[in-house]
């Protein structure tokens, strides 16, 4: 009879250890799928970013850039993008050719609208102004980027700190 009890105690013992088990094992499986979803949102977060940057880090003309800036600008004021547009048209009129100028203003269109933060376009397009623009093309690019800006009424705050920043990068 003893034999019989300690067989029971054993066995007991066992299935104790192996249910321990069991809810250690389902505790590492439940830490490494949280790990595992805060790293695919943390790759998806890095996609994301890259993915809004793409139209910006495709261009490679320093005017086709000024007329995304100017756009980006004028996505602050959606009521008056229209009355934007026109001024950024006329303004552009000379430098890029009449028979380009809708194709550049819907692509330029379409890559405004992906961008989230005013800062982005002067980051991005900073060495390509630089590099391309003399000093009198980089004034002109921010008088036209003011025009834009006070199109409806005077520059929304973030217009005026893009305003800002497109200064220091392209005058200092």
């Amino acid at each position: 009879m003893p034999f019989l009890g300690l067989l029971l105690m054993v066995a007991a013992g066992a299935a104790v250890w192996w249910w321990r088990l069991k809810m250690v094992k389902e505790a590492g499986s439940e830490i490494i799928d949280s790990v595992e979803r805060m790293r695919g949102a943390y790759k998806r977060r890095q996609f994301r970013k890259a993915a809004e940057a793409a139209p910006l880090t495709s261009i490679q003309n320093p005017a086709i850039a000024a007329v995304v800036f100017c756009l980006v600008l004028a996505n602050e004021k959606p009521m008056h993008r229209d009355m934007a547009k026109e001024v950024v048209r006329e303004r552009m009129r000379d430098i890029i050719a009449v028979k380009d100028m809708d194709e550049v203003l819907i692509f330029a269109d379409w890559t405004a609208k992906s961008v989230i933060n005013l800062d982005d376009p002067v980051r991005r397009f900073r060495d390509l102004w630089l590099t391309n623009l003399d000093d009198a093309e980089r004034r002109q690019l921010i008088d036209i980027g003011q025009q834009v800006a006070e199109v409806g009424g005077e520059p929304t705050p973030q217009q005026t700190d893009a305003l800002q920043k497109l200064k220091r990068a392209l005058l200092n």
